[in-house]
């Protein structure tokens, strides 16, 4: 067999401890660290980074506070989700935004996105100006590649918005409220916790069929 995808698994150490193993199918996991170590809260901006080393399938991070950072051990595989108990609407925060983007304008963003026979996902200001791609095995990994991207150049989340190519699952639409991204939209198809999670977290969910834009939830950020 030829042109088999990969997937390696990349220990995260924080601090000297083991913190994470994520699987992934890149060779830079860079973005990926930083913005799986956001939203699993074991930080809160990426000035809270002193150092990050990767060596190997190994990424070693440094924070500029190290004894108060708390760790539990785990590993996220690829498809499943992370901390699904922040899925409570209270520990996730809500999102108020007056962001609105057109149809038109969500319809012509979604032609930036990668073509991967896996999942992309891109990030967009609220004028279409398209700021990062990702691609990875999963929704959440694609997810995390964007914040962490995001953190590291300082982008204002709150006039953005995020488009996947590939399914959304409650654990990508978890990363994405806790980012403070107010709209989020996929050309594949969405679980019903992931549309109850954002609604309870007043995320605007959307998806793209062709020439119409479907709000899926009682929230919409798209206008006509």
């Amino acid at each position: 067999m030829t042109n088999l995808k990969n997937e390696t698994p990349v220990q995260i150490i924080v601090n000297g401890r083991a913190a994470m193993t994520l699987m992934t199918s890149t060779e830079n996991p860079t973005d990926l660290v930083v913005g799986q170590l956001y939203t699993e809260r074991v930080i809160e901006t990426y000035a809270d980074i002193s150092s990050m080393h990767t060596d190997g399938l190994q990424t070693s991070v440094v924070t500029v506070n190290p004894f108060e950072i708390l760790l539990s051990r785990k590993t996220v595989l690829a498809g499943c989700g992370g901390a699904s108990s922040f899925l409570d609407s209270g520990k996730l925060g809500t999102i108020t935004s007056d962001l609105a983007v057109s149809e038109h304008q969500l319809r012509k963003s979604a032609g930036a996105l990668p073509e991967t026979c896996w999942h992309s996902a891109a990030l967009f200001t609220e004028d279409g100006t398209l700021l990062t791609t990702a691609e990875d095995l999963t929704s959440q990994n694609a997810a995390d590649r964007i914040i962490g991207w995001g953190l590291a150049h300082n982008t204002d989340f709150s006039r953005t918005y995020l488009l996947f190519s590939g399914n959304i699952v409650a654990e990508t639409v978890r990363k994405t409220v806790i980012a403070k991204i107010p709209l989020a939209a996929t050309d594949a198809e969405v679980t019903s916790a992931s549309v109850a999670a954002a609604d309870d977290a007043g995320l605007a969910l959307h998806r793209i069929t062709g020439d119409t834009v479907v709000t899926l939830g009682k929230i919409s950020r798209c206008t006509p």
